[in-house]
């Protein structure tokens, strides 16, 4: 079985400064042994936190991009206290969950998830 891992905004920023597990985790994507999840959303957040993280993210060749649909807004509603930069993730976590195909989210602050429902793996 392959890990499918969604990577947060702050997952994003320490890929772009090469942090060894992420880029480890892209390494195995690019070899086929794992998945790679990458939303819109927290595309843009790291781009504001660290100028070039998004742009970096956003050409990663061996990961898959997720648009921001309807769907995940409406996720997003029921969670009015939670930052926007972490409600894309959580949304994809939700909907893999009752497509019956979990994925793991990746955050180096997993706190921001609270009231979600979802629990970030801090691989850091």
């Amino acid at each position: 079985m392959n890990l499918t891992a969604v990577l947060d905004h702050t997952a994003l920023a320490a890929l772009y400064r090469a942090d060894h597990f992420f880029t480890g985790l892209y390494i195995e994507a690019s070899r086929g042994t794992g998945r790679v999840l990458i939303p819109s959303l927290s595309v843009l957040a790291a781009e504001r936190e660290v100028p070039g993280a998004g742009t970096h993210a956003a050409a990663l060749r061996f990961a898959e991009q997720v648009p921001f649909t309807a769907v995940h807004a409406v996720d997003g509603m029921a969670w009015p206290a939670v930052e926007w930069p972490v409600v894309h993730s959580a949304a994809i976590a939700w909907q893999a969950a009752k497509a019956g195909e979990p994925v793991t989210v990746l955050s180096l602050a997993p706190e921001l998830y609270a009231g979600t429902g979802i629990t970030p793996l801090n691989p850091g």
